[in-house]
């Protein structure tokens, strides 16, 4: 999201964003692609994406409740998906309510309204508690769904949670859903300090579309196939059934835990390369279903 915050940077958005969202989500869609979406007839995957977060997914109970990191599980369990959901240590409005002294020694805490919320803890002796309070606290403060206009997380209350902790340097497999089809895996890689960022298809073979020009792994032939990939898939079609796009994260560890469910990814400022890649995925969402 990087190249979004460059760009959007000048702009004083609060206020338009709480009364205009499709005002301003073309103001911010004209700042990082050079041109204004047309959300009348959408023909490119972004524009699409846009289309739902002003209509059907926006002030929409389902999608809150599925964007909600606390909600979300009970969504799961009454669709039967409770063996994919991580173990859940505890749910607190406020970072003073956690009893720290009696929490495992290794954890993941998390706030349930927004992306990139996280505190990875491995060892709970070296934790620097005030510090981490004090994050949560500025956390619970932000209206996320104000940063890039996305009022699908409008209506969360937010809370904080903590999950067990899963291991270390785990991939997250996020599969772009489209009329409840997986149909790409967004895969990132990491080797040292390098980040490498591909797309493959469901036959797990990368596809010639590049993000943000991100560098791509350079020998892709040798990763290999997650064990459970045909489970993901299996469950990202179910997971995704009856929502016209969303993107269904997921782990693949001794078996497949639950990530998330993503709705606008990257905001809805997916800048892929070529160009003409916005438009082929964005006729694979038929808006009409």
């Amino acid at each position: 999201m990087g190249i979004v915050r460059n760009a959007l940077r000048q702009y004083k958005h609060e206020w338009m964003c709480v009364h205009h969202p499709d005002i301003e989500t073309a103001k911010y869609y004209r700042a990082v692609f050079g041109k204004d979406p047309d959300l009348n007839a959408p023909k490119t995957i972004n524009e699409k994406i846009h289309y739902l977060k002003l209509g059907d997914y926006c002030d929409n109970e389902l999608i809150t409740r599925c964007v909600d990191k606390v909600a979300v599980r009970d969504y799961l369990t009454e669709r039967g998906f409770s063996a994919l959901l991580p173990g859940l240590i505890g749910v607190y409005d406020k970072p003073e309510k956690i009893e720290w002294d009696k929490l495992p020694g290794r954890f993941v805490v998390k706030c349930n309204h927004g992306c990139g919320y996280n505190i990875v803890c491995r060892d709970k002796n070296s934790l620097d508690i005030k510090d981490v309070s004090a994050k949560l606290k500025r956390w619970l403060k932000e209206d996320y769904w104000k940063v890039y206009c996305e009022p699908q997380y409008k209506h969360v209350k937010k809370k904080i949670l903590i999950e067990e902790y899963l291991g270390d340097d785990i991939e997250t497999y996020k599969f772009y859903c489209f009329n409840g089809e997986p149909k790409i895996l967004y895969l990132m890689t990491t080797v040292g300090d390098e980040h490498y960022v591909d797309y493959v298809d469901t036959d797990f073979k990368r596809i010639n579309v590049r993000r943000d020009g991100r560098k791509s792994y350079p020998d892709i032939d040798s990763l290999t196939r997650p064990p459970h990939f045909k489970e993901m898939l299996e469950y990202s079609r179910e997971l995704s059934a009856g929502f016209p796009f969303v993107r269904v994260d997921l782990y693949d560890l001794d078996k497949v835990y639950f990530s998330e469910l993503t709705f606008v990814p990257a905001g809805g400022f997916l800048k892929l390369d070529p160009p003409e890649a916005e438009t082929e995925w964005g006729s694979w969402l038929k808006l009409d279903q």
